[in-house]
This record gives structure tokens, C-alpha cells and sequence, in this order.
């Protein structure tokens, strides 16, 4: 006779144990909060991390980092590229230690401005997403996708790229804009390689098509999902996470991974060359790369570990039922300038500006 007895006990188990954390996160978003009231340099050693990541994310890493290391975290959020330039330029207040979010092929023009460092968890990591740059440490996978409200479109199928042409969807798409939102670039590379190439005239005469769409294109990747998930817009063009997050929440969205294929690219982090906690920092870097954050980002909140031992969300489809594309790197990050432009053209042409 089998053993239920133990099934039960493992069961009651997890059940306690995946109560414990998401009390801690919720105990730690109380304490994040109330924490940011605190203003930079009032007592003790403190951490400036610039980022661009969610909310979600930072609620669960930075009230845990925190406590354990006894350090004061002042956050400066926004759009990466904008982030960057504070860097470059010393007009950040107060000054970067640490820069979380955004791509690789955004911080490689960028170089000169991080401290190498090869986090102690590196070999924990995907083969393809371990450090090879020496100073940029990838913590999540993040995947394009669109973003899709299930109530407004009703009797429109949905599969793909090419799908968002339809009559029906014609100014009801909202878009965030490359230039400013790293998400927003990885998304139109990815549609590029998608529909033949980065630099294929065909791609590009989509791009056009769907420029002319669009009813929004949004400054900021978080109205995106927003939008879709309150019903301002039918369709957005959007990253994985935030989406999956929503709909664990019960929004009336859909995830569609285009058929025509999805890119996924690490999230980075990267340690501030002459920050004033350069240890912290480099302890900032392992925290997010341990197994324990990982399983909480993967397991918890929806975005897709780098790690290979860790968990993923119930909410994420297995990346062995998506398309997958892989970008070229090394030619997206020396032809970034380019595409922007060519971009910036076709909107200009739609917009008249």
C-alpha cells in the first residue's frame, strides 16, 4: 500500500513554505515603502542602485538585501538609456553605485563606466547568459511578447506579428518607444529578426505598416501592460514578466508569444566605476544572483531565472513550447544607432514631427 502520509506531510510542507516567503514579501514591501521616506545619507552606510526594473522585483530584493548586509538602499528609477546618461554626465543625484536593468547591447557603448567584476554565482548560471563581458552580470531572462485583453478582442485571432495589421486592431495597439525603454528595443529587434532580418527592407516595410497601427506609442514600458490590462488599448507590444504578473493578479489579459519567433535577453546589473560602495555592491551582485532571490524572481515573480538550478512560475509557458529566435548581439549592440534612426524616421513620417 503506498504512503500517502508522507505525500501529505511534503504537500503541507510546501504549502507553509511558499506561505512563509510570500508573507516575507509582503513584509518586506511594507518595509520598502516606508523605507524610501528615508533620505539618502542620513546615518550609515548607503547604496544608490539605478534601475529601471518593476516595482514587483524591487519590493522583493531590496528590503531583503537590506537586512541581511545592514545597508541603506536609495533607489533612482527610469528609463535605462536616461539612467546611462545620468552616469556619464555626473548629473545623478545622489551618485550611481550599482545599475540594474537593461541589456547589454545598452551599456556597450557605455563601458568605460563599469568596474569588472565576475559574481561568485556565475557558475551557477545558463552557459549562455554566464559574465563574459567582465562587468555586466545578468540576474532574469526577459522575453517579448504581446500583450493581449481578451474582452476587446473577442473574435480576433491572435497568433503573431503579422496578425497585428488586422482592420480590427487599427489604432487600438499600444507600443513603448525604443529610444527611451530597453524592453521597447529588444522588442523591435526581435520583430526585425522575426519578420527577416535587421537589416531586411521587408522587416522594415512592417515596421512601417505597424507604425501606421498603432494607436500610442507609450514613453514608458510599464503603460504598456497597464493599458491592455485596464482596457484603454486592445494590444500591446510588451515583455513577458510584468504580463504574466497581471494575469496571476486575475487581469483579463493573455500572453501570445508570436509565432513568427520571441527573443530573450538577460537583464543586467553592473557596479558603477568610482561609486562610493564598491564591496556593497559587488555583495549586491551575488545577492541577486543567488539561488535563493532566483527561485523568488522565478518562482514568485514571473520572470525567468538566469540560474540553472532554479525555479520557474506556474504562470510561465516552458520555453520548449515558444519559437525561439536568438538575437545577434554583436551586431545589434555596433548597429543599435542605426536601427534607432531608421526608427526614428518612420515614426516621423507617420507623426510629422
Amino acid at each position: 500500500m503506498a504512503d500517502h502520509t508522507t505525500g501529505r506531510s511534503m504537500g503541507k510542507r510546501l504549502l507553509f513554505a511558499t506561505a512563509a516567503v510570500i508573507a516575507l514579501l509582503q513584509a518586506a514591501a511594507f518595509f520598502y515603502t516606508h523605507r524610501y521616506a528615508v533620505p539618502a545619507g542620513t546615518g550609515g552606510d548607503v547604496l544608490t542602485i539605478y534601475t529601471s526594473s518593476s516595482d514587483e522585483l524591487l519590493n522583493a530584493t531590496i528590503p531583503l538585501f537590506e537586512e541581511k548586509y545592514k545597508i541603506q538602499v536609495v533607489l533612482v528609477k527610469g528609463e535605462t538609456v536616461d539612467l546611462l546618461e545620468k552616469i556619464r554626465t555626473g548629473s545623478g543625484d545622489p551618485p550611481a553605485d550599482v545599475l540594474l536593468g537593461g541589456v547589454y547591447s545598452e551599456l556597450y557603448s557605455y563601458a568605460d563606466l563599469f568596474l569588472d567584476y565576475v559574481s561568485v554565482n556565475d557558475k551557477h548560471l545558463i552557459p549562455a547568459y554566464q559574465n563574459t563581458t567582465g562587468y555586466t552580470t545578468s540576474y532574469i531572462l526577459s522575453g517579448s511578447c504581446l500583450v493581449v485583453n481578451k474582452s476587446l478582442t473577442q473574435g480576433v485571432e491572435i497568433k503573431g506579428y503579422k496578425d497585428l495589421l488586422k482592420p480590427e486592431l487599427d489604432g487600438r495597439i499600444i507600443m513603448a518607444n525604443p529610444i527611451n525603454s530597453s524592453s521597447a528595443l529588444a522588442q523591435l529587434t526581435n520583430i526585425l529578426l522575426a519578420m527577416g532580418g535587421y537589416e531586411d527592407d521587408g522587416a522594415w516595410a512592417y515596421v512601417d505598416e505597424l507604425i501606421g497601427h498603432t494607436g500610442e506609442i507609450a514613453s514608458a514600458s510599464s503603460k504598456v501592460y497597464s493599458s491592455v490590462a485596464s482596457g484603454k488599448k486592445a494590444v500591446g507590444l510588451s515583455y513577458e514578466a510584468p504580463c504574466a504578473a497581471l494575469m496571476r493578479s486575475g487581469a483579463d489579459i493573455e500572453i501570445v508569444y508570436p509565432e513568427e519567433g520571441c527573443v530573450y535577453l538577460p537583464a543586467t546589473a553592473a557596479i558603477v566605476r568610482g561609486g562610493d560602495q564598491p564591496e556593497y555592491a559587488r555583495h549586491f551582485i551575488d545577492f541577486i544572483t543567488s539561488k535563493d532571490m532566483q527561485n523568488i524572481y522565478g518562482n514568485l515573480l514571473m520572470n525567468r531565472s538566469v540560474r540553472k538550478d532554479a525555479m520557474s512560475g506556474a504562470y510561465l509557458v516552458p520555453l520548449d513550447r515558444i519559437d525561439m529566435l536568438e538575437e545577434d548581439m554583436d551586431y545589434v549592440k555596433k548597429h543599435k544607432l542605426d536601427i534607432l534612426s531608421r526608427y526614428s524616421n518612420i515614426v516621423s513620417e507617420h507623426t510629422g514631427d
